[in-house]
């Protein structure tokens, strides 16, 4: 059996290069689709024998995903994006798959990463990064999915969607059955970049609203104008749909209920929001990203005790995700239980060492309880490990520990550091100007 790459690519020579490298020799023919890059793309990916065509681009990622498709020669097809990869453990498994007779389409594991463990797409949340895989392991925090990624060439094969496009439909109306091969992990950098993140996501949604204004009546187009309003936090925009899918279909996905409910507890209509939470919980109560805003909103309203147990919970059956030990130890600390607040940021810290969220919140409580020593302690080890993170504050802090020891040369450096990393930052300027005027 043979495989085809499909790709479809525009302004990614930062990251081809490493894409094409992670499928040699899993991968016998490499498709790549351009719709338009104008920087090194297509000659790195040309030097890593791919086909090269190209595509002008129509506002359609099922389009292009096609154009590709068209191009493929292998018995079966492999679908990446420029920033993801295969670790070489996962080669056999893929191979294998595609020797099963049987066999036409496979969902695939695609794994997401993220420094942060408040991370979360659609509604599922962050997990510690324990694997054992190479392709990753520098990042703390994924998220995964099952996609259809891997599937046999055949007559008519073709994505849907203008955005968020699917090979599921094809199989699902030819009633194939589609397999899953979770073992076989795509490895996804893109949700690294936050700036451009922000950027496609503001794109998708224009994109995904322009689907819907073709067929208001189509509940997969309100489910894309949710999952991408969220992105973007257009909470009307994002309750309009939820509301307008629940009209549409009797069944309801966790995703819908829980973009209603964080659309609502965002427009400060906690008693709203609740029972969308309450739903989620209900079916699956291991759901951590319900449980924690579901402590939220109980904790706005004024159900201090039963928050407190949805924070427990939440922490309980997801301890790599960040916000529920934030949120819980801002409620003690609002209810005079400095110790619990102090204990829970720790637990929370421990548990996600290298999470900025964690580290940020245990120095807001240092700050909040007038602790300027242990203040300077944990902006020091923060700043260790994430130096650049803390937005200036966390290089403050750490100067004026060195400067209060004597050590101001060391104490201008790490400024220096922080305004390189926040020019925009003007405190860290400031003391810089004092620290140099007292240096001589």
């Amino acid at each position: 059996m043979t495989i085809s790459l499909a790709m479809i690519v525009k302004n990614e020579a930062g990251a081809i290069g490493h894409c094409l490298q992670s499928v040699r020799g899993l991968v016998d023919d490499i498709v790549l689709v351009d719709t338009g890059s104008t920087d090194a793309t297509v000659a790195i990916a040309r030097q890593e024998g791919a086909r090269i065509f190209h595509f002008p681009w129509v506002d359609d990622f099922a389009a292009a995903r096609n154009e590709s498709l068209g191009h493929c020669t292998g018995d079966w097809i492999l679908v990446l994006d420029a920033d993801e990869a295969i670790d070489p453990l996962d080669h056999p498994l893929i191979r294998e798959a595609c020797q099963v007779a049987t066999a036409q389409a496979y969902h695939l594991t695609l794994r997401n990463y993220n420094t942060s463990g408040r991370f979360y797409i659609q509604d599922a949340m962050a997990r510690k990064n324990t694997s054992s895989y190479r392709e990753g392991r520098e990042y703390p925090f994924y998220v995964d999915f099952l996609g259809l990624r891997l599937c046999r060439r055949s007559p008519g094969l073709a994505f849907t969607g203008r955005i968020h496009e699917l090979l599921d439909p094809y199989f699902n109306s030819r009633t194939i059955p589609i397999l899953s091969l979770p073992g076989a992990v795509i490895h996804h950098f893109g949700k690294l970049n936050d700036g451009r993140e922000k950027v496609k996501a503001r794109f998708y949604l224009d994109l995904a609203q322009r689907d819907l204004q073709t067929d208001p009546g189509n509940s997969q187009f309100h489910f894309n104008v949710v999952q991408q309003g969220l992105q973007v936090q257009d909470w009307p925009v994002v309750l309009e749909s939820a509301e307008a899918y629940q009209r549409l279909r009797p069944v309801v996905p966790s995703l819908i209920h829980f973009g209603a409910g964080l659309a609502l507890l965002r427009m400060g209509r906690q008693q709203e929001a609740l029972p969308y939470f309450d739903r989620i919980v209900q079916t699956h109560p291991g759901h951590a990203l319900a449980l924690a805003h579901r402590g939220i909103a109980l904790a706005a309203l004024g159900r201090e005790a039963e928050a407190e147990q949805s924070f427990k919970k939440a922490i309980q059956v997801n301890p790599g995700y960040t916000l529920p030990y934030v949120s819980y130890g801002d409620l003690a600390f609002s209810q005079g239980r400095i110790e619990v607040a102090r204990a829970v940021l720790h637990q929370g810290v421990a548990n996600c060492p290298s999470d900025p969220l964690m580290l940020g919140g245990l120095l807001l409580f240092d700050l909040r309880i007038n602790d300027m020593e242990q203040a300077m302690v944990d902006a020091r080890r923060a700043l260790e490990a994430l130096p650049g993170e803390g937005g200036g504050l966390w290089h403050r802090l750490s100067a004026l520990s060195e400067y209060r020891a004597g050590r101001v040369l060391e104490a201008i450096t790490i400024l220096e550091r922080g305004m390189a990393l926040f020019p925009e930052n003007a405190a860290l300027r400031s003391m810089r100007d004092d620290f140099s005027a007292q240096a001589g």
